[in-house]
């Protein structure tokens, strides 16, 4: 059985927000500011954890409103060249490639990941060589570490269902029109699916200076483990290399 490991990662795509009338004011994810900011994140954190996975047989694909694309070929031609598997594309094309890619292989192992956030190097492992039950259709990582980019502080997190997990579809079944499973309240209804809960702090929370999980009380809370400062460093190689 063939499995793909497909990465989605929104850039400024957020379903709300386009379907708001934004009565003639821009929408804080499309503007040029913002644009920069967020993708020289995900270049200096999201990107840096894909290129260190150590097996790297997975697409990634970014995805940005159609109505940015200027802004963003712009910015993402002050960086270095995007390695192969990794595609910033409208959500046209991505509606497009994902059906193209997905042909051949029996099962799609949909990751999400959002554009300032990060993996363990051997979460694309863990899932190639995870072999779920027939009726197993997420995989959810519930520990995990918040890291404040600003202060350099890191704490252990759980969560019941956060927003790190990989969906498993039949691919014949994709192609056939099955898309997203119906969850309650975003990425916290995931757990109500036949899941499996995948093991070891695979996931990074990223607290920057452009979010609002910093805003969250995490760091001033006895209710998660901080991490010494001397140990930082050694967790963050783990996921994103040599910064």
């Amino acid at each position: 059985m063939s499995k793909i490991i497909y990465i989605r990662i929104k850039l400024n795509v957020f379903e709300y927000k386009e379907n708001v009338k934004t009565q003639g004011k821009e929408v804080k994810g499309f503007t040029k500011e913002w644009i920069e900011n967020r993708i020289d994140i995900f270049m200096n954190y999201t990107l840096k954890s894909l290129k260190n996975q150590t097996n790297q047989n997975f697409l990634a694909r970014v995805i940005y409103h159609h109505s940015t694309e200027k802004i963003v070929k712009q910015t993402l031609a002050k960086y270095d060249e995007l390695p192969n598997n990794v595609k910033f594309l409208t959500r046209k094309q991505y509606n497009q490639d994902i059906l193209e890619v997905i042909k051949g292989h029996d099962y799609l192992y949909f990751v999400r990941l959002d554009s300032d956030d990060m993996y363990h190097k051997s979460y694309i492992q863990k899932l190639h060589d995870y072999q779920p039950k027939k009726e197993t259709k997420a995989l959810i990582n519930q520990k995990g570490y918040v890291y404040d980019s600003i202060n350099n502080r890191l704490i252990e997190f759980f969560h019941k269902s956060p927003p790190f997990f990989t969906f498993i579809f039949k691919v014949e079944e994709f192609l056939s029109g099955v898309r997203w499973y119906k969850t309650e309240h975003g990425h916290t209804g995931v757990i109500k699916l036949p899941h499996e809960i995948l093991q070891g702090r695979n996931y990074i929370f990223h607290a920057h200076n452009n979010n609002v999980i910093r805003k969250e009380g995490y760091f001033n809370s006895k209710k998660y483990k901080q991490i010494h400062k001397s140990k930082v460093r050694q967790i963050l190689k783990q996921f994103i290399g040599k910064k």
